[in-house]
């Protein structure tokens, strides 16, 4: 993992310029601690590196990698890297990284085939110095962050929005910001809270031609891996032989997210997922470091966790996060965030973790995001199955009451009428309900009973799995630490996209989950995991490391009074106080976040002083 941004200037003022490199230099210095490196050209196009060396440590591989033709800024892992270097016979390699790998092969073979041969998390830029083109690409599932800003003045790139925010001084879109209370930031592939600031979606490429006319096109897409025949395939296969195909691919993925020339770590909370990943980690990694965080209080997992690393016997290190913890490290997470922590809250314990592992020399962390997405193993989606019939009654009225139409509707109104609802389809853009209209004709070959449970998977897969991977860089980087995703292998992901339900979700005579009794989720991965663990965490239920975060906070009204929230709503005095008298506490929580980022983003308050009236205006509840 490591940081990468550049510019190419148009008309960019000699001390705005000054301002902008000095920040491409300095802002991203914890994404890559190991070097900082740069390269520039008549002082029009500059680009920038901060490296986190995993793959041969030594300076040969330091980036920028460049000759005098090309040059590359890389960020992520090539994880077929090895392979793909047997089609370079020719060329002498000076380094045993994989940067250099692509390098070569970009140059070789050019952008569209080595997008469509390189396996792994990525994101670069790779500037053609003769035709002088750019070129931006980002991984298939967007594990690996890249925006961008196009105005007059520069065309400028970073691994990060708070880079080039800061270093463009751009502030913040208030409205966008007072959306975001809807999570909008974080399940948005598309757009960030800045105007100017654009994410480069995952699975495409953005060049920026000589004449500087930006265009962008998909290498790759999801919906192109839903595939009939495949789904055909595995459903004609017996039961044993599709279990030992996700377990061969599954196990296949972790060995190639090991490679480092660094000790690897792994996150772990005792569920399945990563549970799973550990043990097929210790296959080949046997005294991999095991990271977690122990919520104390109602909310604490450890015993599970210390449970799996007792079963595997490696070193378990943990951080205790108290309740109060949540408001000591708000305001470093949602500068990182660059965003309100709004949906994530437990990203700021994960950001905890981070710095254990790092404290703990590790550099990279293998994790078990992307399971849940692919294998169903969300509450809500099981206990759907239970809806139908929970809400009979409600249906018979509504049946009843359909005599009366304008009472019917006045009990019973339509999701058409309700504005809160089209405010937050409309605050997300119309992204799930346009992935759901997409998966019904990409999933018409399995039957309309069936259907819901692929178009879920379809449609988190590219908004929930955002949120998760967004939360994770940021999350991880503010110590320095990068995570992979062995479910996040493409291999893995066209099996589980493609997998028949049944293997996803059965029914059981035992008592699985208060939620959803009696439904199994994620069966394949616990029939899996019976290689691997003991029954009670083969069995472990989904918590997803709850923590009480927004819930658990009490404000009075001075921690808005003045403040970036009630100047932008004019909210005042009596409205404060009477919205923390009667509105939900949670909601308030939600707006609280809001307000610590408009005061870094917008106001430029400094940590101290926003520490400040939180530690007088905010604390936990008793």
């Amino acid at each position: 993992m490591c940081g990468i941004s550049g510019f190419i200037n148009k008309s960019i003022s000699e001390n705005r310029k000054q301002k902008l490199i000095e920040g491409l230099r300095t802002l991203q210095s914890h994404r890559g601690p190991d070097f900082s490196g740069d390269w520039n050209a008549n002082d029009k196009v500059h680009f920038f590196h901060q490296r986190l060396s995993l793959i041969d440590g030594n300076s040969r591989s330091n980036q920028p990698f460049f000759n005098d033709n090309f040059v590359l800024c890389f960020n992520g892992e090539i994880y077929n890297y090895l392979s793909l270097k047997q089609h370079l016979p020719s060329v002498k390699f000076t380094t045993t990284s994989d940067t250099e790998v692509l390098f070569q092969y970009l140059v070789h073979f050019g952008i569209e085939k080595t997008l469509r041969d390189i396996k792994g998390m990525f994101a670069f830029s790779f500037y053609d110095i003769k035709k002088n083109e750019l070129f931006l690409a980002r991984d298939r599932f967007g594990i690996k962050p890249l925006f961008f800003v196009n105005n007059s003045d520069v065309f400028a790139f970073a691994s990060e929005s708070r880079t080039l925010a800061k270093g463009l001084q751009l502030k913040p879109d208030s409205y966008k910001a007072m959306l975001s209370l809807n999570s909008t930031l974080e399940g948005s592939s598309t757009y960030t809270l800045f105007n100017e600031i654009e994410n480069v979606k995952p699975g495409t490429v953005v060049k920026i031609a000589s004449n500087l006319e930006l265009s962008e096109h998909y290498y790759y897409k999801i919906s192109d891996q839903v595939d009939a025949n495949y789904h055909k395939e595995l459903a004609q296969k017996p039961k044993l032989e599709i279990v030992k195909e996700f377990e061969t691919l599954l196990s296949k993925s972790v060995d190639e997210m090991l490679v480092s020339d660094f000790p690897m770590g792994a996150f772990v909370s005792g569920g399945i997922d990563s549970s799973v990943l550990t043990a097929m980690a210790k296959k080949t990694q046997p005294a991999i470091q095991l990271f977690t965080a122990d919520i104390i209080g109602k909310h604490s997992e450890y015993s599970d966790s210390l449970a799996l690393a007792n079963h595997l016997g490696l070193q378990l290190h943990k951080t205790e996060f108290y309740p109060e913890d949540f408001l000591k490290h708000w305001i470093t997470a949602t500068e990182y965030n660059a965003g309100p922590i709004v949906y994530f809250t437990n990203g700021v314990p994960i950001s905890r973790v981070a710095h254990l592992a790092r404290q703990n020399n590790i550099k990279a962390v293998i994790c078990g995001e992307g399971s849940d997405e692919l294998f169903l193993g969300y509450s809500k989606l099981m206990a759907a199955r239970y809806k139908k019939a929970l809400l009979l009654p409600q249906e018979i009225l509504k049946k009843i009451y359909k005599i009366y139409p304008a009472l019917n509707n006045y009990l019973f109104p339509s999701e058409v009428s309700n504005l809160d609802s089209f405010n937050v389809r409309l605050a997300n853009g119309y992204k799930s309900e346009m992935l759901y209209e997409q998966g019904s004709e990409l999933f018409s070959f399995v039957s309309k009973n069936e259907q819901k449970y692929y178009l879920d998977s379809f449609e988190m897969m590219q908004k929930h799995l955002q949120a998760l991977l967004y939360r994770n860089d940021r999350m991880g980087m503010i110590s320095s630490i990068e995570v992979r995703f062995p479910f996040l292998h493409e291999d893995v992901v066209k099996f589980g996209l493609n997998l028949p339900l049944e293997y996803k979700t059965r029914w059981t005579t035992q008592l699985h989950n208060k939620k959803h009794p009696f439904i199994t989720d994620k069966w394949i991965v616990r029939e899996v995991a019976k290689n691997y663990l003991p029954k009670n965490l083969v069995a472990k239920k989904k918590n997803g490391l709850p923590i009480d975060g927004l819930n658990g906070v009490c404000f009075t009204k001075e921690f808005f009074k003045n403040g970036y929230v009630a100047q932008h709503l004019q909210l005042n005095d009596a409205s404060l106080d009477y919205m923390l008298r009667n509105e939900n506490p949670y909601f308030i929580g939600k707006l609280a976040s809001v307000e610590l980022f408009g005061l870094l983003y917008d106001f430029n308050e400094s940590h101290q002083s926003i520490q400040q009236k939180i530690d007088k205006f905010a604390r936990m509840k008793v």
